[in-house]
């Protein structure tokens, strides 16, 4: 498998792998079973979007708070933000300011980063 999809480690944090964020968008503002998987199990949901790295590791190194949420945003939301969501998922500020695919927050939260 190449390394493209392999976990980056900077500043002992990992980052999602891009090829891992587009997929993730895709199926958040698509797939119902897989919003469900996101919201029991959002390291299960990753492994699902294709991160390769194994899910005991990233488990092991990673409690995902950035991708913690209290209500998913709608598939609609989601798709009309994806941008927006893409680019902050890439960033430094998705890994310091979680809760950024709650519903009703979501905008509001991206004008501000």
């Amino acid at each position: 498998m190449g390394g493209t999809m392999q976990s980056t480690v900077q500043d002992s944090k990992l980052r999602i792998p891009h090829e891992v964020v587009d997929r993730l968008l895709e199926l958040l503002a698509t797939d119902d079973a897989f919003r469900e998987l996101f919201r029991q199990d959002r390291h299960a949901a990753l492994i699902q979007a294709g991160w390769e790295l194994p899910e005991e590791q990233l488990r092991a190194n990673s409690s995902l708070d950035c991708l913690t949420v209290n209500r998913l945003a709608s598939k609609e939301t989601i798709a009309g933000a994806r941008a927006e969501l893409r680019a902050h998922l890439l960033t430094e500020a998705a890994y310091n300011n979680p809760h950024r695919l709650d519903a009703g927050a979501m905008h509001a939260v991206l004008r501000h980063n």
